[in-house]
């Protein structure tokens, strides 16, 4: 997590000369008054009728709208003098005023949904995400936190809670600290570069590239950290908020940020985005969560999932799930708990399917090839599961099995193969999701890879069933419905007992 990107030295390296005093300025205008809703003239109030006449010219109070971002005040403050001689004084916390209030005034435009921003102090703030479900922090100096602070932030996270971090101007000092602040809030999940075909790109338009300051179209970069399959906190090494107010900020002689449409639209996914996962969020956490330790049930078929050197369990309370459905509707004796298993030390023969998951690439050792291998060939099964769907697992699953089977090659599994042909349940339609329709155009069946013998011992999934298993919206991802996804993986463990 303390290991700058490539890309971000390189579009910085000649702003890491500066001192971060110099990327604290001025930037933008304040926000807006808020409208003043005042109106002359006679009128009736809809309800009781008759009604009298009533002169009006008190306010009128709509239904404030609820509160999405809210802007956490952090730091310290710098005074300065302009090149014209005028004396300014900048907070760390708010270097562009305006620049949620702008956000959301063009998502209500883009969108009609009406949010407000407000001001955040830690200290008094609940850590709630019902309360405020975005937290945004912003600046260009080195951002810090108290252990009770970080305690907080950890709750508000794990709570279904989303942390923005925007580094202004581009500051190397802002984006370096908030990466270690994100470190030690989650020790626990890697930071990761957010994919070109995330769904976050594409939640209302396609962003996976943006022109910044210099007129350079870059590949959009962001990093962040899942909690689950969620992105739970999202860093913009450039800077973002000043595109929101649509000013360039050229008070800071090594800005390095996104051009105002450019950020504009992307600030309008990262909304979209978390609204649309909020559910996902909750669900996460008042679910079954992945604890660390191995519960199984003795004597009952045990969901045994594969540990990797990668983002192996985004779907915690998904196996759970689905193996209640299973004991329910297809009266399999199956436990409630899966179990976690590292594939070089498991006693791998014990169990009669093997299932292994995650996001973007992964590794296993040789050891764990070489033990899969055998297992596989005394009859065991391996289920192999995209979860979002994207393309570095797709990758990372394709090369797998070619490392476990040289001389053999994935083929979609037909309708009617035996493991359809026999299966408990019949599918007339695939189930898709709409971004999973649009990948997989003209598939009207659930699509599964094997290998092209009879009996399939390795089975990927290139559409995520496991999400399907947790019934929660996952907005732009390529995912099967719920209904589908308990029934496909219903078809592939009745598929792994009988054979």
């Amino acid at each position: 997590m303390k290991k700058l990107s490539a890309l971000f030295l390189t579009i910085t390296g000649l702003a890491l000369t500066a001192g971060e005093n110099d990327y604290l300025r001025q930037i933008g205008r304040p926000p807006e008054a808020k409208i003043q809703r005042r109106q002359g003239g006679e009128s009736f109030p809809p309800l009781p009728l008759p009604a009298t006449p009533l002169r009006r010219s008190e306010k009128k109070r709509p239904p404030s709208p609820s509160a999405l971002i809210g802007k956490v005040v952090w730091g310290s403050y710098l005074d300065y003098t302009t090149a014209d001689g005028m004396a300014l004084r900048v907070f760390d916390w708010n270097m562009v005023p305006a620049d949620c209030q702008q956000l959301l005034l063009r998502f209500r435009e883009k969108t009609k949904m009406e949010y407000k921003s407000q001001t955040v102090d830690l200290a008094t703030f609940s850590g709630d995400p019902s309360e405020i479900p975005i937290l945004f922090f912003s600046g260009g100096r080195t951002i810090s936190f108290s252990d009770a602070e970080r305690a907080k932030l950890r709750k508000y996270l794990l709570g279904g809670g989303t942390v923005w971090f925007d580094s202004v101007v581009g500051s190397p000092y802002f984006y370096r600290s908030a990466v270690k602040e994100t470190g030690n809030i989650l020790p626990e999940s890697p930071l990761i570069r957010v994919v070109p075909d995330h769904a976050l790109l594409r939640m209302i338009v396609q962003t996976g590239k943006s022109m910044t300051n210099f007129n350079e179209m870059l590949v959009t970069h962001l990093e962040g950290v899942y909690v689950g399959a969620r992105l739970a906190v999202i860093i913009s090494p450039l800077g973002l908020g000043s595109g929101w107010d649509n000013v360039m900020p050229t008070q800071v002689e090594n800005a390095r940020c996104l051009q105002p449409r450019s950020a504009q639209m992307l600030g309008m996914n990262m909304l979209a985005y978390a609204i649309g996962w909020y559910e996902n969020g909750m669900a996460y956490a008042a679910g079954e969560l992945y604890t660390g330790e191995s519960i199984s049930d003795a004597n009952k078929i045990i969901f045994a999932q594969v540990k990797t050197a990668g983002l192996w369990n985004p779907d915690p309370g998904a196996e759970t799930r689905f193996m209640r459905y299973l004991a329910h509707n297809l009266k399999i004796d199956a436990g409630t708990e899966p179990e976690y298993i590292d594939p070089e030390l498991a006693p791998l023969d014990n169990y009669p399917f093997l299932y292994l998951s995650g996001i973007g690439s992964f590794k296993l050792s040789e050891k764990a090839l070489q033990r899969i291998r055998q297992y596989l060939d005394k009859g065991g099964f391996l289920l192999l599961n995209n979860a979002l769907g994207m393309n570095d697992f797709d990758i990372t699953a394709r090369a797998l099995a070619k490392a476990l089977y040289p001389d053999k090659k994935l083929e979609i599994i037909s309708e009617q193969h035996p493991l359809f042909a026999h299966a408990p349940f019949k599918f007339e339609r695939s189930g898709f999701s709409e971004a999973a329709t649009q990948k997989y155009p003209g598939q009207n069946h659930p699509l599964l890879y094997g290998f092209s013998a009879e009996r399939c011992k390795l089975i990927y999934s290139p559409v995520d069933i496991a999400g399907g298993w947790l019934g929660t919206s996952r907005p732009g991802s390529v995912v099967y419905d719920s209904e589908t996804a308990l029934k496909l993986g219903s078809v592939l463990i009745t598929y792994f007992l009988t054979r």
